[in-house]
């Protein structure tokens, strides 16, 4: 999805976790203003996206994609740290807007409404109108959809960087699904949906990484679903505490991430209920993958969680 062709390309796949951050973050220091390299991984690279936010912060544009069962890639193009954040270099450091027209971040700056929302704070509602686009300019949404019983399912966050808001721009539905602030303090803009739909018609890349967005969208649900079908539950609670550790050997200290994730929080995420939930932390920890004080998760071990994961078979009733 970048115009310039990448300089190098990193698989880490064969390096212990505990190695793979040093490695990338080297490579990437050695990359010219503008170059951009193309990293391969076996999960999700959430915690890798949180050590750039913080060692790079404002130099760097992250376009994320998962390419099938456990494999993942990232596209990193180095940039020049703006000395002011505008709306303007938010946009342009985007997965949707990189490559966007001047014209495009222009008529994007004049329509935008910004908006700040609290941990849980519903942004809008699964099945009304929401004629807009939205983009995450600090901290993270996630997209919950809620069943005719009433249980709720997370779909996929919605991480810094990146859109929301894109199926119900094409398509000019409702919203698919209820968006709720996952961090202490969420801050995004939105875009009328007008606005939009005349960028996809004068920007063809823009286009482009629309559709590499539904397509990355429509893949994380299929992988959603196949696992809240055929995993059992301790295999869910752990996949979703999975983006939460931390890379390094053993037990090791929650990414920041964790803070303020509750037992509902992980049962919406594993697609079950809070009681089924504390009974698969309890035997996590009783497993050494989990560690807990004063009921409140404090250190992960990703080797133990991810196998967990990968050990888990079908059969056992859902939770």
């Amino acid at each position: 999805m970048f115009d310039e062709e990448i300089a190098f390309e990193v698989d880490v796949r064969l390096l212990p976790t505990w190695r793979r951050h040093a490695r990338i973050v080297a490579s990437f220091d050695a990359l010219a203003i503008g170059e951009a390299m193309r990293i391969v991984s076996d999960h999700e690279p959430r915690p890798l996206k949180g050590d750039f936010e913080r060692l790079r912060p404002g130099q760097f544009v992250w376009l994320q994609s998962m390419l099938g069962n456990d494999i993942w890639e990232v596209l990193l193009r180095r940039i020049t740290e703006s000395p002011i954040e505008t709306l303007a270099h938010l946009l342009a450091r985007s997965a949707l807007f990189s490559v966007a027209k001047a014209t495009t971040i222009e008529a994007l700056e004049r329509s935008a409404t910004r908006r700040e929302i609290a941990r849980n704070e519903s942004l809008c509602e699964q099945g009304t109108p929401w004629p807009h686009l939205g983009l995450v300019l600090r901290g993270g949404l996630r997209a919950i959809v809620t069943s005719p019983l009433g249980r709720e399912h997370a779909l996929y966050d919605v991480l810094s960087g990146e859109s929301f808001g894109i199926l119900d721009t094409i398509d000019g539905g409702v919203a698919s699904a209820r968006l709720i602030g996952i961090t202490e303090s969420t801050h995004v803009a939105i875009f009328p949906r007008s606005v939009v739909r005349a960028i996809l018609q004068e920007d063809p890349r823009v286009a482009r990484a629309v559709n590499a967005q539904l397509a990355q969208r429509l893949r994380m649900v299929i992988d959603r679903f196949t696992a809240q079908t055929s995993l059992p539950t301790i295999g869910r609670v752990a996949s979703a505490l999975l983006p939460h550790a931390s890379p390094a050997a053993g037990l090791s200290k929650a990414l920041p991430s964790l803070d303020g994730v509750t037992q509902g929080d992980l049962a919406v995420a594993a697609g079950t209920v809070k009681e089924v939930v504390n009974r698969s932390l309890a035997e996590l920890e009783a497993g050494g993958a989990i560690e807990r004080i004063a009921g409140r998760i404090v250190r992960l071990n990703r080797e133990s969680l991810t196998q967990i994961v990968a050990n888990a078979f079908p059969g056992e009733a859902a939770g």
